[in-house]
């Protein structure tokens, strides 16, 4: 095991740096000790039935958070993920009703523009949710959701516009 380390372009956490093994992933950024750590929590996540109603709020965070470069599929992503954010943390969506909206908004025939990302994409990462006293739990993954949410607010009135779209289409 290496004891090098790497700063993620994306989150700036601090992480192992890891050989790659997402081969050919064409939307999502972030370097590949970060990734580990995203998947450390899924982990714990998956095997905790306690913090199953935070599943899917982690993974609009960590995508929303790791847009990856231009083009179709990552702008698509950014744009389901960061929707998602708004639903769950201005519109009081479970992650249920929030999976369902995303869908939509991921439709077949939908375009997405690239948001270029913001210089910084919060101060809170993967690390501290997993380093959380709660440890990948609803408090720390609240936290990181609202500081990656606030760091996308050049692109808000957007985001909240397609969310409006979609509350609109569900009446």
């Amino acid at each position: 095991m290496t004891t090098d380390s790497v700063r993620c372009p994306d989150c700036g956490a601090v992480v192992p740096d890891v050989p790659e093994l997402r081969t050919g992933h064409t939307y999502i950024g972030g370097v590949a000790g970060c990734w580990a750590a995203y998947t450390e929590l899924m982990g714990r996540q998956f095997s905790d039935p306690r913090l199953a109603g935070v599943h899917m709020l982690a993974v609009d965070v960590y995508m929303a958070q790791h847009p990856g470069t231009p083009g179709r599929q990552a702008a698509q992503s950014a744009w389901v993920h960061l929707v998602g954010l708004c639903l769950v943390l201005e519109h009081g969506f479970d992650v249920v009703m929030s999976a369902r909206a995303k869908a939509r908004v991921a439709a077949p025939d939908a375009t997405f523009e690239w948001l270029a990302p913001p210089a910084s994409l919060g101060p809170v990462t993967v690390l501290d949710v997993l380093a959380a006293p709660d440890a990948g739990g609803a408090a720390a993954v609240r936290c990181w959701a609202e500081s990656v949410w606030a760091a996308w607010s050049p692109y808000h009135a957007a985001i909240r516009g397609r969310a409006a779209e979609l509350l609109a289409a569900a009446s």
